[in-house]
Parts: structure tokens; sequence; C-alpha cells
């Protein structure tokens, strides 16, 4: 055997064994990733995995097997006569082999992408008849037709070419053709999807972040696909000077052979080993993993445990992080052992489901449990319920929701009972006689009932202030969702939510917009208040809330919304202040209400003047 062959054998051999030791480790890592999606409930992140740690091991056993003939063929001093067969199956196993499994490991990373472009989406065309108008179940099946399909002819090609029926130009044509059309045919497809989900009136946040990752890597995967496509036109037309350098009939430099075996291990650890690592990332199979099927099967959660991951949520473990009572009592709690109140008398209702009286098995408490009813639900929609209520609970003296539980057609948010009225009910019940309270103070009946209206003015005013010092915007302020307890101290609620809001309105028609609602905010698209509010729009809420507070009558009421737009917005109309209303609270009103948010008065300015007419009313 001559030096030129020997060179060539012991390069090639090396970097097989360095090849063949990452494949090892890649297989062995991939492992705890199959064994993850194999507990998930869906086919396709199970096939990802399992054909990724197929083409591991099939690498690995491929290249140690190798070097193994290489040393055996080199002692018995045979290496140029085994060249010739080699090279059909080095390029073989190096190039077409791992491109027919990563066919299918891509197919199945696409359907996943497509998945949850349909789950993490609400298409409008699908929004009139009340459900999406695409059956996953129904392509699923038909998908993995497909793919079964596919794995039995790549089965009966390998079988061909062992049978040496088909040669190694045959075989790298045809590898040609999937490697310059499937990433057409991807990035036609994914161009088409973001274009068709593009007008969607809903994105789930958590769908954006696991899609985001899914296509990356897709992305990744396509141009990739490019350098391969290379080797495999080199492959053909070079396919019998390569025969023969490997033999050691074409005579190279050493330089030469290097750059070869360079181009060899450079192509499979580009086209390979890189795709290989990022598909096991954790963030990726956190995303690849994510349960978008209906959640019929998921568990209830006690929204004290702060963020847990989707496996926790398909096992159902949520542990404690201490032993305080009120977590531990909320835990163990399943929709089965909340006592829901069904007296009428008990009910509240607003847009956004409906609100019952509830208690819980082994605690007299009584809470309030909002019903929202729905004729669909994702884990997108749970998970990003989740991440909100974590940020609503993470409010100062805000109001907290302590537990929430879903099946399959409604969602379960429960809160501390308030035994108070919103703001509505109470002006309806206390408008005559909002003084009584105040009977021994010696002043006018106009001034102690101005005063009363002042001191909520006021109170409200800290809540709003208390929202804006930790950036959140309520957005959509209303009467409705200020309450005001016996002693004439405020709350406010329902802000928050935006996502599970947005999706109501599109599934069950919920609208948060009013006669309350800032101009800026009626004319953001949709039912619901979700992107346009800035703090000034609490403000002018604000006015408006002062305005029903003072003459007691509910800002442009019964209008609907197409109308109350051209009002508000277009016409700038305001309701008519009367002129029997004190002048610095109409002044206040005014300034809160007007259009130019630039020359809306701050909370500091607010606080100041209520003060000024609270101390003249004395």
């Amino acid at each position: 055997m001559n030096d030129t062959i020997q060179e060539s054998a012991y390069l090639l051999s090396i970097a097989y064994l360095l090849l063949g030791l990452i494949f090892i480790l890649l297989a062995i890592y991939s492992i705890p990733c199959l064994w993850k999606a194999w507990k998930c409930r869906q086919f396709f992140p199970k096939i990802f995995y399992l054909f990724i740690l197929a083409i591991c091991c099939d690498q690995a056993a491929y290249q140690l097997l190798y070097l193994y003939q290489v040393i055996t063929a080199i002692k018995q001093e045979k290496y140029e006569n085994s060249q010739t067969e080699s090279f059909r199956i080095i390029f073989f196993q190096t190039i077409y082999i791992p491109d027919a499994i990563f066919f299918v490991i891509y197919f199945s990373l696409f359907w996943q992408f497509l998945i949850m472009m349909h789950h993490g989406r609400i298409k409008t065309g699908s929004i009139s008849v009340g459900k999406r108008n695409w059956n996953p179940e129904q392509a699923n099946s038909k998908v993995r037709l497909i793919l079964y399909l596919y794995i039995i002819s790549q089965g009966i090609v390998i079988w061909q070419f062992l049978a040496q029926e088909l040669s190694p130009k045959a075989i790298m044509i045809c590898d040609i053709a999937v490697n310059a059309s499937v990433p057409i045919i991807v990035v036609i497809m994914v161009l088409y999807l973001n274009i068709k989900f593009s007008g969607s009136p809903f994105v789930s946040n958590s769908y954006e972040r696991s899609n985001n990752k899914i296509q990356q890597l897709l992305w990744i995967w396509i141009l990739l696909r490019i350098p391969q496509l290379v080797v495999n036109v080199v492959v053909v037309i070079y396919d019998e000077d390569l025969i023969n350098l490997m033999s050691g009939k074409l005579q190279v430099t050493f330089i030469e052979q290097l750059l070869l075996i360079l181009f060899i291990v450079g192509d499979i650890i580009i086209v390979q080993i890189i795709p290989v690592l990022m598909a096991m990332s954790t963030e990726f199979l956190r995303a690849l993993l994510a349960d978008h099927n209906r959640i019929n099967q998921l568990q209830s959660v006690d929204t004290f445990q702060g963020e847990y991951n989707t496996q926790q949520i398909e096992q159902g473990k949520f542990t404690l992080q201490n032993n305080n009572r009120q977590q531990s009592l909320f835990s163990g709690l399943i929709l089965s052992d909340l006592q829901i109140c069904e007296i009428q008398s008990f009910r509240r209702f607003n847009g956004f489901g409906e609100i019952k009286i509830a208690t819980i098995k082994n605690d007299a408490k009584k809470y309030a449990v909002r019903i929202i009813q729905f004729k669909e639900l994702s884990s997108f929609i749970i998970d990003e319920t989740k991440q909100e209520i974590s940020q609503i609970n993470d409010i100062r003296k805000g109001y907290k929701i302590l537990w929430f539980d879903f099946n399959e057609s409604n969602m379960y948010l429960l809160s501390k009972f308030q035994p108070k009225l919103n703001l509505i009910n109470f002006i309806q019940k206390n408008s005559d006689n909002l003084n009584a309270q105040l009977k021994d103070i010696k002043m006018s009946y106009n001034n102690k009932q101005i005063l009363i209206r002042i001191n909520i003015a006021t109170d409200l005013i800290k809540a709003i202030q208390n929202l804006h010092d930790q950036n959140i915007i309520h957005g959509h302020l209303n009467s409705n969702n200020v309450l005001v307890s016996e002693k004439f101290k405020i709350k406010i609620v329902d802000y928050g939510l935006r996502a599970i809001k947005k999706y109501a309105s599109l599934v069950n028609g919920y609208c948060n917009k009013n006669g309350f609602t800032a101009p800026e905010c009626l004319n953001e698209k949709g039912n619901v208040v979700f992107y346009s509010a800035i703090k000034e729009s609490d403000i002018y809420s604000y006015g408006m809330i002062l305005y029903h507070l003072f003459t007691e009558t509910i800002p442009f009421q019964n209008i609907p919304l197409k109308e109350l737009v051209q009002l508000v917005k277009e016409q700038q109309s305001r309701p008519k202040i009367p002129e029997s209303l004190n002048s610095n609270i109409a002044t206040l009103i005014r300034y809160c209400w007007q259009s130019d948010s630039v020359k809306t008065p701050n909370i500091s300015q607010i606080l100041t003047t209520l003060k000024q007419i609270s101390e003249s009313l004395e």
C-alpha cells in the first residue's frame, strides 16, 4: 500500500473516530429529550426525537464500523482494493441516509409548526361559525400515513442500493431533487401561513415564543440544505475522480487529501451535528412539547405556586414552597371541592363571565368565583392566563386571584369575596341619601353630598396611582369595576387578563368598551382594549367616572360601539355637564376627558385640585 493511501486512511480514520464519539454523546444526550417527548400526548414530538436518536446511533455505528474496517484493511494491506466499494458506502451512509432521516425529522417539525399556527391564533373566518375550520386529529392521521409511506419507500431504495441495483450517482440525483425541492416547499408554506394568519385578531404571546423557536430551527435547516446540495452536486459530477482518489489511483498531495477529508467532515458537522444540537436545547424542547390539544385532562392551578412548565401541567404536580395554610388550602383544591351558590340573589354578572358566591370544603369563608364559558380552550390560553394571573397577584394593594381551574367548556377564577357594591349600584342605592351617615356635620345638604363624593373620588385616584406606580394600566376603567365599601373605601378590580379577554371577545362576543373608554382605546380594532391603553386613558375614564359620580348619569349609555366611536373619537363629543354642578368639579372633569392626552392632568394635579375643592366645602 503506497504512502498516499496510507496517509488518507489514517486521516479519515482519525476524523471518523472523533465524529463517532460526538454522535455517541449526542445519542446519549437525546435520550432524555425522547423520554420527555414520549410522555407528551402528541405524536410528532415523539417522531422528531425518535429519529434524532436514530440518526445519532446510525452515524456513530457507521463511523466506528468504518474505522474498524480501515484498520483491518491496513493490517491486511488490502486497503486499496476495498476503497472502491467503500466509496459507495461512505457517501451513501454519510449523505443519503442522514438526509432521508432528516426529512422525517423536519417534516414532523414543520407539521408541529403548522399545528401551532392553528392553535396559537384565531382566524377571523373561523369565529363566525363558533369553531375552527381545521380538524387537527383528522389531519394528523393523514400526515402519519404520509410518513409511513415515505419510510417504506426509503426502505425500498436502501434495499435496491445494497443489492447494487442503484448506483451512487442515481442515489445522489434523488437526494439533489429532495434537497432542492423540500426547502422551496417549506419556504413557500411558511410564508403562506404567516400571510394567512397575519390579520389574526388574536395571537397568543405564549404561542409566539414557542413558534419563534420552532420557526428558527426550520429556517436554519433550510439554509443548511444549501451546502448539502452543493455536496450532492459535487459527488454527482466528480464521482469517478472521487473513487480514484479514495483508492489511490489519482495522485494528490497531502494538502489536497486533507481538504477532501475536511470537506466530508465539515459537511457532517454543519448539516447534521449543528441542527441536532439546536433541537436538543432546553428552550427548543420546551417550545416543541407545549401542549396544543384540548385541555380537558389538565389539572387545576394554585396561583400562589409561581411559575410552572408544560410538563407540570400535564402531570398535575404542584408542590408547595412552604406550609402557609392558605396555600395548602388552594394547592389541593379541585373543581368538585368548590360549592357554588346557585341562588340568583347571590350572583353578579358582567360581560366577562358570571360571578357567583362559592365556598370550599373545610373552609367557612366566602369566595367569589368568575365562570367564563368557552366553546374551546387551548393550552396556549391557559398558559398565558397563568402568567397574567401571576402578574396580577404581584401588584401591591390589588385584588388577588387565588386559584383557577378549567374544563372543556369553562374557566373558573377564584378570588376573595368583596362584600361591596360596584359604583353603579352604589350610586343607584344611595342617590337620595348619600349624606345620611354625616348627619352631625353642620353644613348644607348639598355640601355634605358633594363631600362624600369628593372622598370617593380621592380614594379612587389614589387607587389608580397605585396601579400606575407599578406600571399597570387598567385600560377599561369604569363604574362597574370600581367597588365601594360601606365606609366609602375604593377597590379597583377587573384589570389585567388581556389575552383571555381578547379571546373571550372573539369567541363569546365580550366587549369592555363603553362610554367610559378613552378615544384612543375606542379607536382600537375589536371589542376589547388590548394594545392602545396608556396612563392618560385611565385619567380620561376617571373623568367619566367623576361625571357619573356627581351627576348620577352613566355617560353615553346604551349607545352602540360603532356610533360611540364616531361621537367620542371623530366628533369629540362629551356628555353635557349640568350648570348646577360645582364649577371646580366641572372644570376638573373637562380637563380629565379632553382629547389631547398631552394636556391631561397628572394624578398629583388631580389630588391637589380635589383637596382644594374639599377644603372650600368645609
